[in-house]
């Protein structure tokens, strides 16, 4: 926290002033929710949360899909939030898992700095993990607010990146 107070003295601001004295703190614990993961935690986080498949009569060949799941991260180039929209497709293998939970996944994925390319194997990955696909389909639609506020400030683009497995 004293770097960011640094940070913003450095930058001309009084961080003894009511209205800002406690956003160092603030910026810390929203950082803070961003904190490196691994696979360990991945499973702790599943156990606590229920995170399980239940079996399913076979259906030959049926697509399930969602659409337009609310994701947001972090940028680990900018340490800027992204933010927007995944779309998983896939085709069960004798297990489905609760709509919730693929929810609790792509919140569990997005908890960390990192890219929204690196982003989108991870959510398959963690849910391959958990549930035998015969195929899945997972995109992200994302809007990068490094684009809208540095650089470039362009506020209608957005980034799509997709994986198929």
């Amino acid at each position: 926290m004293n770097h960011v107070d640094a940070l913003l003295t450095e930058l001309g601001y009084d961080t003894t002033q009511e209205e800002i004295k406690e956003t160092p703190k603030r910026y810390y614990n929203y950082i803070k929710e961003f904190t490196k993961k691994n696979d360990n935690d991945f499973i702790d986080y599943c156990s606590k949360h229920n995170i399980k498949r239940s079996y399913s009569k076979p259906t030959e060949n049926i697509k399930i899909t969602l659409n337009s799941i609310f994701i947001r991260s972090m940028c680990q180039h900018h340490i800027l939030p992204f933010y927007g929209n995944v779309f998983i497709s896939y085709v069960p293998k004798g297990y489905t898992l609760g709509l919730r939970k693929f929810k609790r996944i792509i919140d569990f994925a997005s908890s960390e700095c990192t890219t929204q390319e690196h982003l989108t194997k991870k959510i398959a990955t963690y849910i391959m993990n958990i549930l035998p696909v015969k195929k899945i389909y997972i995109k992200l639609v994302c809007t990068h607010t490094c684009m809208i506020v540095r650089g470039i400030k362009d506020i209608n683009s957005y980034t799509t990146t997709e994986i198929h497995i």
